[in-house]
């Protein structure tokens, strides 16, 4: 899998993390929606850099009123692609500082969920050869005012303060190398 994304991405050394750090399973109801952002760049333990989300949809009977369609947008927010949730449906993309991506606003008042799985993919390299941290960072869309004032102010501070903790984001570790330890005695 690791030599198949990264032929489709030319990345070279993608890491699978047996951690599962941020990846799981996501859900969203009627009105839910993401506010369009990059993903934080590194793993809280491992030296690596965030470098692919690859995101796989759980919507049967999913359409086009229903909504939640992942937006990839370009670096200065001039322009996104829109894609659909549906069944089945995985899509690749890239993790960096200008991946900005998010979701619409979910339409579902029958109770349906929009639902996706989502696992990372890192490497040891940087996208871009520097060394670098940020948080997950927000971006105001081009009618979000408000936003375009709050949300560096809200990223700055983020960044600060994740910077100062020792452990930044370890919560966010689905399994740990504990875990793997218990699993590897109890198999023997």
């Amino acid at each position: 899998m690791l030599e198949l994304l990264s032929r489709i991405t030319n990345i070279p050394n993608l890491h699978a993390d047996p951690q599962l750090y941020a990846s799981g399973l996501a859900q969203g109801g009627n009105g839910s929606f993401l506010n369009v952002h990059i993903d934080n760049s590194s793993h809280p333990v491992e030296p690596w850099y965030r470098r692919l989300n690859l995101l796989v949809y759980l919507n049967k009977e999913w359409t086009e009123e229903k909504g939640g369609h992942l937006e990839l947008w370009n670096k200065n927010m001039s322009d996104s692609r829109a894609i659909l949730p549906i069944f089945n449906r995985m899509t690749i993309f890239a993790t960096n500082k200008q991946s900005w991506h998010g979701h619409r606003h979910v339409n579902t008042p029958d109770g349906d969920t929009r639902k996706s799985i989502n696992i990372y993919y890192f490497t040891k390299e940087s996208p871009d050869g520097s060394d670098y941290y940020h948080v997950t960072s927000f971006k105001a869309r081009k009618n979000e005012t408000i936003k375009k004032i709050l949300y560096p102010i809200d990223n700055l501070v983020r960044t600060t303060v994740r910077t100062l903790r020792p452990n930044k984001d370890s919560h966010a570790i689905l399994l740990s190398k504990k875990d793997d330890l218990d699993k590897d005695s109890q198999n023997e």
